[in-house]
């Protein structure tokens, strides 16, 4: 039994250790796996008698039974036991246990090749022998070549007293003879020989494979420089000189041994190593300080697949190894995590990578990377890999019943589990999160026109900018066909609008080709509140639904929110919310109206110029919000009809300002709340007689889409203004059923035909046709027509001959803020051929 004990409870670990006892001919008895069997070996008199240094590997987390362990250690009994703790890194715990104990060392695992030196000092019995004196002794072997007899004697009789193993020989042929037949550490060779001269021998043996590795010293009386010369130029290492007195030569043989064993220890150390690394499972390999490969052990090769090292040894690893991403991308050295640890000399724990073999394949790979430090000066890098590509295959299994193969993003079953997991963080932290429902507006028609592959781009590019917004603990899926699902975790409901808002702008950001020119993608977003009384995952995903279909009916391209009535605490936190934000901004002066002009098709200049109203409203940091996100949230809470008097209020002091003779008229969208209330007319009315403008120059839109919920109390309103002069016109004309219905009932004067059908006009024909028949319809009632969204020549010049009466768009002018607009507004620009001069004023109108 050795008494050396190793305890290491990883057994790749306790593998090293063993190999690396074995290769330092240092014995140890059966190592131990566990703790508590090295903590009933300690508490055994017996056991303990016989122990002579325990090697203690330390977890990565130390726990009860390691503890016992090193309280253990701390008793008397135990104390001149020397312990060598092996351990990842450092702590303060350790470095308090080692100052509390005898005989104790710490050594990190990454210098775990010093253990048989640690433990040489340890044991004096495992140190090398010495003579009586206390001189060193050395066991090399020499080769002594002379044609003396009585020289030889000498050498060789005080080489052996100081340990040297002496063989000698009386000329060139006997030397090279013997070199050859025995394994020899040092050879001293004689200059004059019988049968030549040193420098002879010296190349003989140089040329020889089996002895060019061999040191070789000349000893000579002459001490001429030509002499010298010749034998340092065939090889010779060392020139001694024979009337020298021994003990100098002596100490010269001493030098070189010294020079000679630490060379040879240098050897076995390095093949100690490749033993170890031939013997561990992972690639292993190593680079200098300028990224070049100086090593890669046997499992590295064949994960890599070569055959022989040296056709990776001396060159650079980013170009052999890792020069490309998965997808065959090139990245550069800079970009490469694994070029920037060459560089930096910084470690990096486990992280994923790509190598290419020698036969061009992609192997995706986990690897960790070590800085090799020696004396303070960084000495390049171990890198620690291995293949991932059987647990990349069931990752990506994982991945692919979770995720939509198209955009990446989550699938149905993903979300419900993320859903049913934030209802619960909601039960337990309590706060708010959302769920949003994102509908692509007129896809369906994108996919008939443009094709698959311009509709499967789209929504990959849809779930790509989306994904640069997501927070932390945010999800992203993709439900069916055009639907995206977006859960946003842990929000403010003062942000609520504002987050949904950015997501359908970040929508708008996406241009595509379609009819010969670029469109314009937009959304649909409805918008559900998780909160801890959410019920479930189904709930929240359709009440977003149902948020989305009365988006969607409003006109779609905007954002609405569903709260239901069992919601009461949500409703009451988010209408409290926006009703300050509402009474702050009225007081404040912080709605803001743009303008958008509405030209005569045929551009003829007796017509007067007829701007569109749009509002928007700007928070105290200046984020302005747009009416898809405020005008339902102002319904809601009832203050609708203050912000419509609001705006007529800006709207008559500004045709007031302009006077009657300018010809201008301004439109403005009135809710359909508005339009119900009887002491909003009885205001409306005041205000307009009070102003002194002439009521023509008023245009009040009713939403086509709205719902009108008593055709009576609208029919009332028109009715009341129209007797002083104002005139109407139902936007959103031909979008339902209702259309013929409202027609009938509201004496209104224009009609604003619906902006999704003029935007697929060039190439619907179906479009065309039902926009012929509501042109015709409401000229037949006498009823002038606006077309909105007209964005080309072409549209503009069919929708002339169509008999269309007036026209808005881009293409006509971009929203203007209402004070650079009315004084700067021209005369109606006369339309030649198919195009009409582009106004210097204009947007689309209610975003």
């Amino acid at each position: 039994m050795s008494g050396i004990v190793l305890v290491e409870r990883s057994s790749a670990l306790s593998h090293l250790l063993q190999r690396t006892m074995a290769a330092a001919r240092l014995d140890t008895d059966t190592p131990l796996t566990s703790y508590p069997e090295l903590l009933t070996l300690l508490q055994k008199p017996a056991e303990r008698a016989r122990l002579r240094l325990l090697l203690l590997g330390v977890p990565q987390r130390i726990g009860p039974d390691f503890e016992a362990v090193l309280e253990k250690l701390l008793s008397p009994e135990l104390q001149s036991l020397p312990v060598l703790l092996l351990t990842h890194e450092r702590s303060e715990p350790l470095n308090d246990w080692l100052g509390r104990r005898r005989e104790s060392s710490l050594l990190l695992w990454t210098n775990f090749s010093r253990i048989p030196a640690l433990i040489r000092q340890y044991l004096p019995d495992e140190r090398k022998a010495r003579s009586p004196g206390g001189e060193r002794l050395f066991s090399l072997r020499i080769l002594f070549v002379d044609d003396s007899q009585s020289v030889r004697f000498a050498y060789r009789q005080m080489l052996s007293n100081h340990g040297f193993d002496v063989e000698v020989a009386a000329n060139v042929a006997e030397g090279l003879q013997k070199a050859l037949a025995g394994q020899f550490d040092l050879a001293i060779i004689d200059y004059y020989l019988p049968d030549g001269t040193g420098d002879e021998l010296c190349r003989r043996l140089a040329d020889d494979a089996r002895t060019r590795h061999l040191p070789i010293a000349i000893i000579t009386g002459s001490y001429r420089d030509t002499i010298i010369k010749r034998c340092l130029d065939a090889g010779a290492v060392e020139c001694m000189f024979k009337n020298e007195v021994l003990e100098l030569t002596l100490a010269r043989i001493k030098a070189l041994a010294r020079a000679i064993e630490n060379q040879k220890a240098v050897i076995a150390d390095r093949q100690r190593l490749d033993g170890i690394l031939a013997s561990v499972g992972d690639g292993v390999y190593g680079v200098d300080v300028e990224g070049k490969i100086s090593f890669i052990n046997p499992t590295g090769l064949r994960l890599l697949g070569y055959l022989d090292p040296e056709e990776l040894l001396g060159k650079r690893a980013h170009d052999m190894l890792h020069h490309s991403q998965g997808d065959g991308r090139a990245q550069s050295e800079e970009e490469s995590a694994l070029g920037h640890a060459y560089r930096s000399g910084e470690a990096i724990e486990r992280t994923e990578a790509v190598f290419w073999t020698r036969q061009g394949d992609a192997v995706p790979v986990e690897c960790s990377v070590v800085p090799l430090t020696i004396n303070g000066r960084r000495d390049g890098t171990v890198v620690v890999f291995r293949n991932i590509a059987e647990r990349k295959s069931v990752d990506q299994m994982r991945w692919e019943l979770m995720h939509d193969p198209l955009t990446g993003a989550a699938n149905r079953r993903f979300l419900s589990q993320a859903l049913a997991q934030e209802i619960g963080r909601r039960v337990e932290r309590g706060g708010y999160s959302s769920m949003l429902l994102i509908d692509l507006d007129r896809f369906r028609t994108i996919e008939e026109q443009g094709g698959r592959a311009l509709s499967d781009r789209l929504l990959a590019e849809v779930a790509q900018r989306l994904k640069e917004r997501l927070r932390e603990g945010d999800v992203l899926a993709r439900l069916e066909d055009d639907h995206f699902a977006l859960l946003q975790s842990g929000i403010q409901l003062d942000n609520l609008y504002s987050l949904a808002e950015a997501v359908r702008e970040q929508v708008q950001h996406i241009r595509y080709p379609l009819y010969g020119k670029p469109q314009q993608l937009t959304a649909t977003v409805g918008v559900s509140v998780i909160s801890s009384d959410t019920p479930s995952a189904e709930y929240a995903l359709e009440h977003a639904r149902l948020a989305c279909q009365n988006a969607k009916r409003r006109g779609g391209n905007q954002v609405q929110v569903y709260v239901a009535h069992a919601d009461q605490r949500v409703a009451r936190e988010l209408d409290a919310s926006w009703v300050a934000r509402f009474k702050e901004a009225l007081d404040e002066d912080r709605f803001l109206l743009q303008t958008q002009p509405i030209v005569p098709s045929q551009a003829a200049e007796a017509q007067p110029q007829i701007f569109e109203l749009l509002i928007r409203l700007q928070n105290r940091d200046g984020e302005v919000i747009g009416p898809g996100v405020f005008v339902p949230l102002a319904e809601r809470v009832g203050l609708m009809d203050k912000i419509d008097l609001w705006v007529l209020d800006r709207a008559l002091r500004q045709l007031a300002e302009l006077g009657d003779d300018s010809g201008i008229a301004f439109t403005i969208n009135l809710s359909n709340i508005t339009v119900q209330d009887n002491e909003a007319l009885r205001l409306i009315e005041q205000q307009i007689k009070a102003s002194g403008v002439d009521p023509g120059r008023l245009i009040f839109e009713v939403t086509e889409t709205s719902e009108i919920a008593s055709l009576h109390s609208a029919r009332r309103f028109i009715q009341t203004l129209k007797a002083i002069g104002v005139r109407f016109a139902l936007d959103d004309f031909g979008t339902g059923f209702s259309s013929i219905s409202h027609l009938k009932h509201l004496p209104v004067d224009f009609v604003k035909l619906e902006g999704s059908l003029i935007a697929d006009l060039e190439e619907s024909a179906r479009d065309k046709t039902m926009i012929s028949s509501l042109v015709g319809m409401a000229h037949a009632l006498d009823l002038q027509v606006i077309a909105e969204h007209v964005n080309s020549a072409t549209s503009l010049g069919w929708l002339r001959d169509c008999g269309v009466d007036y026209v808005q768009g881009h293409f006509l002018g971009e929203p203007r803020p209402i004070e650079e607009t009315v004084f700067k507004a021209p005369p109606a620009a006369k339309a030649k051929g198919s195009a009409a001069k582009k106004l210097p004023v204009a947007s689309s109108s209610g975003s």
